[in-house]
């Protein structure tokens, strides 16, 4: 009967050992499983931080990308206008100096007018007592009219044949009539013959100019004399 018990307590260790290996072998497979799933779950996180990271990255680069783009096109539209500006001060300089071509011909076309080609001008020593020289040109010829009929010489200041007297001194001296002192105009010798003494108001050198009236022509300077001084004033 001891024996038999003896026997049975053995079975029952047995057996409460097997229990135990059972239970420790399950809490170690627990602890493998869940620390398993904390590895691959910390993986999956850093995984997709990782995958953050690059799309932030890549959104970065794109935004920096499209910056580029923008002030590259900045530039391009600014430096056009600057080329469309500097094209149009070219256009203006080049306008300008046409212009001034222009206004230099005209001056030089009115030199011609009042003096002709100085050239051609004959200047001769005078033996008056008041003449320094005396000079002829030519090629003068009378300035034109807008009288109209029978031509009467008048000395009237302010009348049609009076201030076409003063233009034909102008045109013989060179003197603009804006410039020029008119001291005399008188008769000389003849109905249709004049004779003005003027002086430039610059210079103040004093002129006797001599006119010749061609009928519907106007007055025609035929010499001018430099005075060595003013006998009019």
């Amino acid at each position: 009967m001891a024996k038999y018990q003896s026997r049975l307590d053995k079975r029952s260790k047995k057996n409460t050992n097997k229990i135990l290996n059972i239970m420790i072998a399950v809490v170690l497979l627990l602890i493998v499983v869940v620390g398993a799933t904390i590895v691959m779950g910390g993986g999956d996180e850093k995984a997709s931080s990782s995958a953050s990271d690059t799309e932030t990255k890549d959104s970065s680069n794109n935004n920096a990308e499209k910056d580029d783009k923008s002030v590259s096109l900045d530039e391009d539209k600014k430096s056009e206008e600057k080329d469309n500006e500097d094209k149009k001060d070219e256009e203006k300089k080049s306008d300008e100096e046409t212009q001034k071509d222009e206004a230099s011909d005209e001056e030089q076309d009115t030199v011609k007018l009042e003096g002709e080609d100085q050239n051609e001008l004959k200047v001769e020593e005078s033996d008056e007592p008041n003449v320094k020289q005396t000079m002829v040109h030519p090629d003068w010829k009378p300035i034109g009219t807008e009288q109209t009929g029978e031509h009467v010489s008048s000395y009237d200041l302010g009348s049609a044949d009076w201030q076409e007297k003063v233009k034909a001194v102008s045109y013989a001296t060179g003197i603009p009539e804006d410039n020029m002192t008119v001291w005399y105009i008188e008769g000389n010798g003849g109905p249709q013959k004049s004779m003005a003494t003027v002086t430039a108001k610059d210079t103040k050198t004093p002129y006797r100019v001599y006119l010749q009236w061609v009928d519907g022509k106007g007055w025609q300077p035929t010499k001018v004399q430099e005075l060595v001084k003013n006998d009019k004033d």
